[in-house]
């Protein structure tokens, strides 16, 4: 099936009240309301409790364009900590409380919208909400940036896709950014939604990285200017969807087991697993190739200076490295799709003391398999990789030593 990307034009009341919605358990779910005349709701889930000036000036831009916003924090009525795991796993019955009471207390047609990983709470709520066979005004939904996979992987290994992105069957857009960490999935999972019987569309943004309107400067070239766009693209998406007939919910059920989260440190391959190996460009603009480190053990890190626990390990693989010089071990980390010109202001701040490669679009990343930031590979002498891991980690520990120690004696 052929994927749609489409684009769209180009366009150029702060919450003033709030109420309180119980989900089926009685939880108490606080949204904030911004009021607008036109007959469009947003309900707007977030996942973030500091303040980002670039998303509360679009918030405000949207409502000031014609939606009524309701906005959710759901981790913070739950009581639970911001993480990446509470995320993926959030049940929908919050989603499906608020869904319900907007159809009891307002005519206006229903959109949602979220980002990152909160779009599977919004598509599960959804799902359910669907079962009560309710006269529905739910347009559909906008998926910002999303990652509807399961739990990481071990680094190396192919993620899945929640299963509840084919029991959905309701329109949504998938607002990607084309230099995001889930771009070369997209194709995947715009399938997935497909087989659910979902209209899917994708929307393919250029010069934008995934969180670009959350910072309180212009991260990217595109970042403001894509950010300014936004209230006129959620129109323009309302109207779409707004277009396809309300469906039943989806036959098809979840796997519980699927929801059990396994997030490892340092794994070590059951067999051996070959190099895909990369030639990739470093600071210095000198093609540098895997072939360069042939006989040597080598870590190989994957990261991006704009991913908090990646920037948190730099100063222990500069330790792992400097403890090391002059033996056959090296440090290599490979950016993913940022430039040099940012990496050189980001170790302005914060030496990095190993080579750092650029993958400018993603491509090496998929090649090996990396899921989440960062992710890290032991390979051995011969070329094989024999550890992972699928997160950030000490590298600088008697445990991580007498790995590399038995690799090199091999």
């Amino acid at each position: 099936m052929l994927l749609l990307i489409w684009v769209l034009p180009s366009a150029g009341t702060y919450a003033n009240t709030e109420f309180v919605v119980s989900d089926a358990e009685d939880n108490e779910i606080h949204v904030q309301v911004y009021p607008a005349e036109g007959d469009k709701l947003l309900i707007w889930l977030v996942d973030h409790d500091d303040h980002r000036q670039m998303f509360e000036d679009m918030v405000n831009a949207v409502n000031q364009s014609g939606f009524e916003i309701w906005r959710v924090d759901l981790l913070d009525d739950y009581f639970l900590p911001r993480s990446s795991e509470n995320e993926r796993t959030l049940p929908g019955d919050g989603v499906t409380a608020l869904i319900n009471h907007a159809h009891e207390h307002t005519q206006k047609f229903i959109m949602l919208a979220a980002y990152d990983r909160l779009p599977l709470t919004m598509l599960r709520g959804i799902h359910q909400w669907q079962k009560s066979g309710q006269e529905s005004r739910l347009t559909g939904a906008v998926l910002f940036y999303p990652n509807l996979f399961g739990p990481a992987p071990i680094a190396g290994e192919d993620p899945v896709i929640d299963p509840i992105v084919s029991m959905t069957n309701v329109p949504v857009v998938i607002y990607q950014p084309d230099t995001g960490s889930q771009r070369w999935r997209l194709n995947a999972v715009m399938e997935a939604f497909w087989q659910g019987g979902s209209p899917a569309h994708a929307y393919l943004v250029a010069d934008v990285r995934d969180w670009f309107f959350m910072g309180d400067f212009d991260h990217g070239k595109g970042d403001k200017k894509a950010t300014a766009r936004i209230p006129s693209e959620l129109h323009a998406f309302s109207d779409l969807m707004s277009a396809y007939p309300k469906p039943a919910a989806s036959n098809k059920s979840s796997d519980k087991d699927f929801m059990r989260a396994d997030v490892k440190e340092l794994v070590k391959f059951k067999r051996k697993k070959q190099v895909p190996g990369f030639a990739l460009y470093d600071m210095n603009n000198d093609l540098i190739q895997w072939s360069d480190y042939k006989g040597k053990v080598t870590l190989v890190n994957f990261w991006a200076t704009w991913c908090p626990p990646c920037v948190e390990e730099v100063p222990s693989l500069n330790n792992l490295a400097a403890r090391y010089t002059g033996k056959d071990f090296e440090v290599v980390s490979i950016d993913f799709r940022e430039t040099p010109e940012q990496l050189r202001a980001f170790a302005e701040q914060i030496p990095v003391d190993f080579p750092v490669l650029f993958d400018l679009d993603g491509k090496v990343s998929m090649d090996w398999k990396v899921f989440s930031f960062p992710s890290s590979f032991i390979i051995d002498k011969q070329g094989y990789i024999r550890y992972s891991a699928n997160r950030a980690i000490d590298w600088d520990t008697d445990s991580v030593w007498r790995v590399v120690n038995a690799l090199l004696e091999e």
